[in-house]
C-alpha cells in the first residue's frame, strides 16, 4: 500500500513498526527498508517526534545498561573478595591441623562435601622489575603516528621489519621464560620461583 493512501493512524503505526524492526533488518534488506522508512517518515511529518522519542529511549536504555554494568562489576568484585577471604580462613583451619604422614594436609569432611588443599604449580614472582634482565621483558611504546613514521624511516630496512612500535612505555616480564631459565639453573635477578603454595578445593 502506498504511503499516501494510508490514514494518519496507519502511517504512525507503520512508522513505529518500521522503527521497532530495525534489529531484524538483514544487509540485503537494508536498501528496501530505507526506502520504506523514508516514505513513512516523509508522510508523517507531525509524527516524527515518535522517532526522536524512540532515539531518546534508546539512549536512556544505554545509560541504564552502562550503570547496571558498573553495578554488576562492583557486585562481582565484592563477591570475589568475599570468596577469597573465606577460602583463606578455611585454608588456615586446614593448615592448622598439620600434615599427615603422607605429607598432605587433612581434609575437612562434611556430610555432603569435602574441602581440601591442593598444591599449586610452581610460579614466578617478580620482586624487582628493574633488576630483571631485558631479555626477559617486553615493552610496548605508544607514539604519535608522525613520530612513529620518523623512527621507522631512521631504521635500517632489515631492522625496521623486526620493530613493532605499538606517549608512555609499558613493560611486562616473560614469566614463562624466567621459569624455564631458573629451572635450568640460570639465575634471573629480580625474580624467584614460588613453591609450596596451595589452593582450596571442594568436592
Amino acid at each position: 500500500m502506498a504511503a499516501t493512501a494510508l490514514t494518519l493512524y496507519d502511517i504512525e503505526s507503520h512508522l513505529l513498526a518500521l522503527t521497532d524492526s530495525l534489529e531484524t533488518v538483514t544487509p540485503d534488506q537494508e536498501q528496501e527498508f530505507l526506502e520504506d522508512f523514508k516514505a513513512a517518515l516523509s508522510s508523517a511529518a507531525e509524527k516524527r517526534d515518535r522517532v526522536a522519542h524512540h532515539l531518546a529511549h534508546l539512549e536512556q536504555q544505554q545509560e541504564f545498561a552502562a550503570k547496571e554494568i558498573l553495578r554488576l562489576q562492583k557486585f562481582k568484585k565484592d563477591r570475589e573478595a568475599a570468596q577469597t577471604r573465606l577460602e583463606g580462613y578455611v585454608s588456615y583451619c586446614i593448615q592448622s591441623q598439620g600434615q599427615g604422614k603422607d605429607g598432605k594436609y587433612k581434609k575437612l569432611e562434611g556430610n555432603t562435601t569435602v574441602m581440601f588443599l591442593r598444591g599449586c604449580p610452581v610460579s614466578v614472582e617478580v620482586t624487582d622489575m628493574d633488576a630483571v634482565p631485558l631479555d626477559y621483558q617486553s615493552a610496548t611504546v605508544t607514539l604519535p603516528a608522525s613520530r612513529l613514521n620518523d623512527v621507522l624511516n631512521a631504521l635500517e630496512d632489515d631492522f625496521r621489519e623486526e620493530v613493532l612500535i605499538v606517549s608512555t612505555i609499558s613493560r611486562v616480564t616473560d614469566k614463562r621464560a624466567i621459569k624455564v631459565a631458573i629451572e635450568a639453573g640460570v639465575e634471573v635477578p629480580g625474580a624467584a620461583l614460588i613453591t609450596g603454595k596451595t589452593t582450596l578445593g571442594r568436592k
